[in-house]
């Protein structure tokens, strides 16, 4: 049994808590929260509430933290359970500020401490029935990829718990958030993205950003990335890849077309449970020291350039 100890208790630590305590292979032992915490479902009686972050990584029997925290404090948490020698597992983005994610991640290359991030589309069914599509076709028949992101407002609905800071440009905005999410995939199915120009606008100073597009080139294949916010309309999140014979269009995080004939067509996906418990199974996977499919540090950092590269202010 892995013992997990959860640091930050907002929308996704959360998440993680509730999959985490269902799951056969992992016991949530201990959680710390800056505000309050109050575990009243019987599923978490066996969880202590610690009162501080120190108490919760030196705790005997937490053999990994998971640190779900506003990405300002990322790195700060995971220098903590390091000097406890826990392993970690933290969320996106990495951090905010490149050369303290550059210290973590070399400090990480020294130690024998397991380590990933969560970035969850590391172990989707989609992205596996992705990987499958795409393993006849060469990157040099590739035309063309884009990146398309549309929000009728920001944060969105659901992230209301967390919009004290999501709305903000020290660590907010929906590039971080979910565009990280997408140039992870693309990072790892295609290659890496060289900024060729960008622009980005702020409706209000001092709020994150509200629109951007920018054109890279990955592998000498053109990228174009458009995101908006406003408008009534559904959230979008897409990733298209255009060839010659085929096309792959991803969106939603959960759904898959495929062009044939110049026709979109559905891709059937077996969705084996909660991606949040498929994650959880990818953790037991690296602990046991097993293959597994998570996100490394490293590549977590690389996102992070791409993503800080659009919203450095000149």
């Amino acid at each position: 049994m892995i013992k997990l100890a959860i640091i930050g208790l907002g929308t996704i630590g959360n998440r993680i808590l509730r999959a985490a305590s269902a799951h056969p292979d992992i016991e949530v032992v201990a959680v710390y929260d800056l505000a309050t915490v109050q575990l009243t479902d019987p599923a978490y009686s066996g969880v202590q509430v610690e009162e501080s972050a120190q108490a919760l990584v030196q705790r005997a029997d937490v053999d990994i933290v998971y640190i779900g925290t506003p990405p300002a404090t990322h790195t700060q948490y995971c220098h903590l359970a390091l000097d406890a020698n826990k392993a970690i597992w933290c969320e996106k983005p990495l951090a905010v500020d490149i050369q303290e994610a550059e210290q973590l991640v070399a400090r990480l290359a020294d130690s024998d401490l397991k380590s990933a991030v969560n970035l969850s589309l590391a172990s989707s069914p989609v992205v596996r029935q992705i990987e499958r599509l795409m393993a006849d076709i060469d990157n040099r028949d590739i035309l063309s990829v884009d990146f398309q992101f549309h929000y009728s407002s920001w944060p969105r609905r659901w992230q209301e718990g967390a919009s004290s800071w999501l709305c903000l440009p020290e660590q907010g905005g929906f590039l971080r958030e979910v565009y990280s999410h997408f140039v992870f995939l693309h990072q790892r199915l295609i290659g890496d993205l060289q900024l060729l120009n960008h622009q980005i606008e702020y409706q209000r100073d001092g709020y994150a950003e509200t629109y951007v597009q920018a054109n890279y080139s990955s592998d000498n294949i053109p990228v174009r990335l458009q995101g908006v916010i406003g408008g009534n309309t559904p959230d979008t999140n897409n990733w298209i890849v255009y060839t010659k014979d085929k096309s792959i269009h991803f969106s939603g995080f959960r759904a898959l077309k495929v062009s044939v004939d110049n026709c979109w067509q559905e891709q059937p996906i077996s969705l084996e449970g909660d991606l949040d418990v498929t994650q959880l199974s990818e953790v037991v996977k690296m602990m046991r020291g097993e293959q597994h499919k998570l996100a490394s540090f490293a590549e977590a950092l690389k996102v992070q350039k791409v993503v800080e590269a659009l919203l450095v202010k000149v």
